[in-house]
């Protein structure tokens, strides 16, 4: 068996699916062993990050319920976000395609 680096594993995870073989028949072609493909994926799971970014829930709170502080922006508003990693506050004329 030769070695393959870590992009010829990405692209031979990619390949199989999409090559209509069962993992099996891949790998017989390839000349992979199946436990070698099998722990290569399960590995690439583990360390791959997301593509997508989860979404975050946007709430807007009632102006009774905000407090008053300084703001980093012109007109005094921003925009909140609480999220699992901490309250994120952007300006409210930050383009809204930047938060997309």
């Amino acid at each position: 068996m030769a070695t393959r680096s870590h992009e010829d594993w990405v692209t031979l995870l990619q390949e199989q699916p999409a090559s209509g073989l069962t993992i099996t028949a891949f790998c017989r072609l390839h000349k992979v062993s199946i436990s070698s493909f099998y722990a290569r994926k399960a590995d690439m799971a583990k360390t791959s990050i997301p593509k997508v970014a989860p979404f975050v829930k946007a709430t807007l709170a009632s102006p009774a319920a905000m407090t008053t502080q300084a703001q980093p922006s012109a007109s005094g508003q921003t925009i909140r976000f609480q999220h699992q990693t901490g309250l994120w506050s952007f300006p409210s004329t930050l383009p809204a395609r930047y938060l997309l």
